[in-house]
């Protein structure tokens, strides 16, 4: 029990008192101080349930005593006699005040009675300020006591919406009720509390979680059976970190709550959001519950608030001090909170005969530099340890973000920060500094806006990062989104495909740029991705076992989900060549499909061993198979393309030796850039292949050409199982774009990786494009360059049958002549002109 005062506290005499430091007590001034341990140890609940007691004041129910760092802890001691009395700092800091503190509250009489006359005509009230003002500090340790009088056993329940507004006040409930209840009240509640328990335990959000929450917290209330100021602190969440349909259902739950006649609903929020709380309030219940909080300017109210708390211990303030406050306090935006800091460490390092003095606060910088001031020790210790750079970065990637193109605070779950070693230390030490606080047991944030605007670090650093916090959050507020639809599709509609969901699922073109936010963010390296060229998907590696859920789901990249559709029969011919355009649109970011950043061809090599191939229809004949490297996919349009409009390219004569050239390129029909290049002749395909070995600049024996056709069988046939087709057993429809796929035109390389002879191994060996070969047909040992003769097909196409879709079919066509199915791959292998 405390005794409930409301403004200007009794004052002892002045004593003299020491600066040794020792555990806080804490009691009413003149009584016997009560131990209650370290509170620099101690956890500061969000969840602050406060029972009113008729007549004689607050008894705190459940939850932490206000916060209090131990390096300002100190004791009272009478002149001549050694230090006795241990007390806290009676200045908060930049944390808010609470209930248990009203004593210590002083200069805002006149706003307290004014919401109490409010709260006399209508139940909501919105307490509207700016940033600094003192919203929080007035409800709890100015409005409460004062209604503590009026209404006997009155119960003060306070928590933030963050993204959850059900959630959390489902779980301040859960929490605080029960622990607040003697024994067979609580037992009698313990049901309700049960199903809340259960909710909040299904990580899942959506709307009828949120209905169940919704239901269950109302019946909880009613069971509770006391008066409640239910505080719905930085309410601004309902509109930022909250959906519009999610902040909706909660208007409507706060409707439902205000029918019981013993609850009074108090909002805060900055003015900056006024308008949306318009809109979510509408104009009539808007004007009736607005209290509009205007920055404390008065001379005497400022006077208050800086020698009031230090009064109640009997510490002087010099005057000369308070003139240079409440004269810096004109000149500076949002100055209480700066002001309830430096009197914090004013009081810390206060002299022992004048107390508060003006000398000291000169050494601190003055009002604008005290929070720079405050941060000394946290800014040393970072710049002992190089790796807490870093980590600091991590962490304030977690704290801050920006809406609206304005910084802005927000809770970050603790666990997640514990785990990383470093972060963990400097939570920690912002901690004891003052600089964090506990919205709730699972999660800490920074103690005030202010923080984001006068430090520094972190006011460079929000700057510095401000597009890819946006990203950031917005990604993060999508994925919420996301997953209640997810989840609501599959209430209305088990097993079918979630619509809503997918309209609002990202696509690449939004989720690539959230990564790379997110990866900035995390200050983690990206290694280069042996499989993929975009930075996005490298970003994913690195970040995929960082995020939560539903972040995680939300951004897995589009482009991955779409080929892990291709590996599975299933996918219809129709939908594989869907994937194929929209990986082209997207920009395909698979390895051996594009070009390199020098603009060249990028081919991706797939090792092939020795071994031997009998030709069909070529008798006995057996053909050797040296040790070399063929490209994964047929070359594309992109890739020939950089041979086409290259200056040294198909111009160029010097590729030309013994090879008849055209004028002009063949037509680029179906030229999406991962689509096979088709219309080329094995001439044109000759002369590519000399022009990327010069540009390439190979040294030793090696040289881009065709494959031989005993080359190509070798690894369509998957080497020794001489199979009939380059997948397992007979022919599988499901496996290559040919004329039973119905497709009548190429698709994007690689649509049907259960095509190949193995994961990760050559691509298409079956349909899509004829293939050429070095060798001639009839005499397949000759494969110098030059002649009419025809050269080789393999492979079949998308015009072609299952017989010639073959391992070992074999067709030819005259090496001048172009055809729209017929395309070509490379190998790296020994020259054999």
């Amino acid at each position: 029990m405390f005794e409930v005062g409301v403004g200007n506290a009794q004052q002892w005499s002045r004593p003299s008192y020491s600066n040794r430091r020792s555990p806080p007590m804490r009691g009413a001034p003149g009584a016997p101080l009560v131990r209650c341990g370290r509170l620099s140890n101690v956890r500061h609940s969000a969840y602050d349930v406060f029972r009113m007691s008729p007549g004689t004041g607050c008894e705190m129910t459940h939850g932490s005593p206000a916060p209090h760092r131990g390096k300002v802890l100190d004791e009272i001691a009478a002149p001549g006699s050694e230090p006795s009395a241990p007390i806290a700092n009676p200045y908060p800091g930049l944390a808010a005040f609470k209930p248990e503190g009203h004593r210590l509250f002083f200069g805002r009489d006149d706003d307290s009675k004014r919401i109490l006359a409010r709260l006399a005509e209508t139940r909501l009230i919105s307490v509207v300020g700016r940033s600094g003002t003192g919203k929080s500090s007035l409800v709890a340790a100015g409005v409460v006591p004062r209604l503590g009088q009026q209404i006997r056993h009155l119960s003060y329940l306070r928590f933030e919406p963050q993204g959850s507004p059900f959630r959390q006040l489902a779980d301040a409930l859960c929490r605080e009720v029960l622990a607040g209840e003697p024994g067979e009240a609580a037992e009698s509640m313990r049901p309700a509390a049960d199903r809340l328990q259960r909710l909040l335990a299904d990580p899942v959000e959506s709307p009828q979680v949120d209905e169940q929450l919704a239901a269950t917290s109302v019946d909880l209330l009613g069971q509770w059976g006391r008066p409640v100021l239910l505080l719905v602190d930085q309410a601004e969440d309902l509109f930022t970190h909250t959906s519009p349909a999610s902040a909706l259902r909660f208007r409507q739950l706060c409707a439902r709550l205000l029918e019981r006649e013993d609850l009074y609903l108090v909002l805060t929020l900055r003015s900056e959001f006024t308008a949306r709380l318009l809109e979510w309030l509408g104009e009539d219940l808007f004007r009736r519950s607005l209290v509009a909080l205007e920055a404390v300017r008065s001379d005497e109210q400022l006077q208050a608030i800086i020698t009031g708390p230090a009064g109640v211990y009997g510490v002087p303030v010099q005057p000369e001090l308070v003139a240079t406050l409440i004269s810096a306090s004109s000149a500076t935006k949002g100055a209480l909170p700066l002001i309830a800091l430096t009197l914090e460490q004013l009081f810390h390092q206060r002299d022992t005969g004048q107390g508060l003095t003006l000398a000291a606060y000169q050494r601190m910088g003055g009002l604008e530099s005290i929070v720079d001031s405050a941060a000394a020790g946290i800014e040393r210790l970072i710049a002992s340890e190089p790796e807490l750079e870093l980590a600091c970065g991590r962490l304030f990637a977690e704290l801050a973000t920006v809406i609206d193109e304005l910084p802005r605070r927000r809770a970050a779950a603790i666990g997640p920060l514990r785990a990383d070693r470093q972060v963990g230390r400097l939570v920690d030490a912002l901690r004891r500094q003052g600089f964090l606080s506990d919205p709730d047991d699972q999660h800490v944030e920074l103690a005030h806006e202010t923080l984001l605007g006068h430090w520094p670090r972190l006011r460079q650093w929000c700057a510095r990062y401000s597009d890819s916090l946006s990203l950031s959050w917005q990604a993060k507020q999508a994925a919420r989104e996301w997953q209640k639809a997810v989840a609501h599709d599959g209430i209305q509609s088990p097993g079918a495909q979630t619509r809503d969901a997918d309209l609002l699922r990202w696509s690449w073109e939004r989720q690539k740029p959230a990564l790379l936010a997110l990866l900035e963010l995390s200050h983690l390296p990206a290694p280069a991705d042996p499989d993929f060229h975009d930075p996005g998907i490298e970003a994913w590696r690195v970040l995929s076992g960082k995020l939560g859920d539903p972040l995680r789901a939300f951004l897995r990249p589009e482009p991955l989900q779409l080929l892990e559709e291709l590996a599975d029969d299933a996918a219809q011919h129709h939908r594989r060549e869907e994937i194929g355009l929209r990986l082209n649109q997207m920009g395909d970011p698979r390895r051996g499909v594009g070009v390199a950043a020098n603009g060249l061809p990028e081919i991706v090599w797939v090792d092939v061993p020795a071994g031997e191939v009998h030709l069909e229809g070529r008798g006995g004949e057996l053909f050797p198979v040296r040790p070399f490297r063929m490209s994964r996919y047929a070359v594309t349009w992109q890739q020939y393309n950089a041979f086409l409009n290259a200056e040294d390219g198909y111009h160029d004569r010097r590729w030309w030796r013994k090879l008849v050239q055209r004028k002009q390129p063949g037509e680029e029909r179906w030229s999406f850039q991962n689509h096979p290049a088709i219309h080329v002749s094995w001439s044109d395909a000759v002369a590519f292949c000399r022009w990327l070995s010069e540009r390439w600049q190979l040294p030793g024996p090696e040289t881009v050409r065709l494959p031989t056709e005993w080359e190509w069988q070798w690894v369509a046939q998957a080497g020794n199982e001489k199979r009939k087709y380059p997948w397992p057993g007979d022919w599988n429809p499901a496996r290559a774009n040919g004329h039973e796929s119905g497709a009548g035109r190429t698709m994007a390389v690689g649509m049907y990786p259960l095509g190949a002879p193995g994961e990760g191994m050559v691509a298409d060996l079956a349909g899509n494009v004829w293939e050429w070969c070095l060798n001639e047909y009839h005499l397949p040992a000759n494969t110098q360059i030059g002649g009419d003769n025809p050269r080789a097909l393999r492979g079949g196409s998308w015009l072609d049958f299952p017989g010639d879709l073959r391992a070992a079919k074999r067709d030819y066509f005259p090496p001048g002549d172009r055809d729209g199915d017929i395309g070509f791959r490379v190998v790296l292998a020994a020259s054999l002109e």
